[in-house]
């Protein structure tokens, strides 16, 4: 069984409300000195100073923002998709999409860690998926402006192959990296899990969201 660091203790310590989050950030200050953070650093990382409540409100945003998107003839048509269509759907459908895709694999991955700790929060997991679906809203932002509409008349037609699309393409992967990225961050935060259970826990919750992201869609679309 893998010790917990002093760090992480302090960290289950906010997670479980015995301690509030100034008075964490104030007791691991005063155990190591601790250099600012630099911008990469906290866009790659951001839970260990946004958790909870807070990351939970950043993803609602993250959520309203793709909503908007959806205006720009995008789809978020499952957990790992973007997709760029003929016309925008209909605003239920664009809600019931970020429903789809950002509440439930939060309640499979807080489902998961609940098995094997008993102290994590979903509130926690809620936030952790929605903030770090940040990058994909990006992504389908640069796909609406970039990316030449999808005509009408052959709706499952691919879009015109045009520079603004191989840029679109391009970023799309790296968003698609700095997600998982972030998501990974913030799954081994709100957790506490470490070694093959984080790891393999995360992979294959990764692709179980998005099995049962693309069967609800299918089935409620």
């Amino acid at each position: 069984m893998t010790m917990a660091t002093p760090d992480e203790r302090v960290r289950a310590l906010v997670r479980d409300n015995v301690l509030k989050p100034a008075e964490g950030e104030r007791l691991l200050a005063t155990m190591s000195p601790r250099p600012a953070r630099r911008g990469w650093q906290l866009a790659l990382n951001p839970f260990e100073r946004f958790g909870g409540g807070l990351a939970a409100a950043a993803g609602l945003g993250v959520a309203a923002l793709s909503v908007a998107i959806t205006r720009l003839s995008v789809r978020f048509d499952g957990f790992l998709d973007l997709h760029a269509t003929s016309q925008a759907i209909s605003f239920p459908a664009a809600l019931l999409e970020q429903i789809v895709v950002w509440p439930l694999p939060a309640l499979l991955f807080w489902a998961y860690a609940r098995l094997l700790r008993r102290d994590v929060r979903f509130i926690d997991f809620l936030g952790m998926t929605g903030l770090a679906r940040a990058p994909l809203a990006l992504s389908g932002l640069l796909l609406g402006l970039l990316a030449a509409p999808v005509p009408a008349t052959t709706p499952a037609a691919l879009p015109s192959f045009t520079p603004g699309l191989v840029v679109a393409l391009l970023a799309g992967v790296l968003c698609v990296v700095w997600f998982l990225t972030l998501l990974y961050q913030a799954f081994k935060s709100a957790s506490g899990l470490r070694g093959a259970a984080l790891i393999a826990g995360f992979v294959g919750l990764v692709i179980a969201s998005e099995v049962v992201s693309k069967v609800a869609l299918l089935r409620l679309g």
